[in-house]
């Protein structure tokens, strides 16, 4: 499958509680920044995680995940992070996920990225399910 992209960025403003002791963004929260990502994909087709279990019955967990460290990012950063769903299969996908920095004279600037393996379960027996094709519908 061709990689697609059919979302808008998600922005994040780092603010003091993102960062270590050295100032840098701590290596965990972009696990939760490309979280909400997600999930803002989500509303965006106007679901949310909670509907998908409630209303059609299945979850999406991450099933493996690759993470890389470009460049540090630092408190008051404005994150754009953007997702590719690089592959679809019936019950899988994986989807690469970028963080950039985003200043105003300067291009993007490459600060994360993770390569994770999305898989579609039912929420009743946790076996793996069909992911439904209306999921990935774009103007939905």
């Amino acid at each position: 499958m061709t990689p697609s992209s059919d979302s808008s960025p998600f922005f994040f403003r780092v603010c003091y509680s993102d960062t270590d002791a050295a100032g840098f963004v701590y290596h965990a929260r972009y696990l939760e920044i490309f979280e909400r990502s997600r999930a803002q994909w989500l509303y965006e087709r106007n679901l949310s995680p909670s509907q998908l279990v409630s209303e059609f019955g299945i979850l999406l967990p991450v099933r493996e995940l690759t993470m890389n460290f470009h460049r540090p990012g630092r408190l008051d950063d404005l994150l754009s992070i953007d997702q590719v769903i690089e592959h679809r299969g019936r019950t899988q996908i994986a989807v690469k996920q970028t963080a950039q920095r985003i200043s105003k004279n300067a291009k993007p600037e490459l600060i994360a990225s993770a390569l994770l393996h999305i898989v579609c379960v039912d929420a009743t027996t946790l076996k793996p399910k069909g992911f439904p094709d209306w999921l990935f519908a774009t103007g939905q």
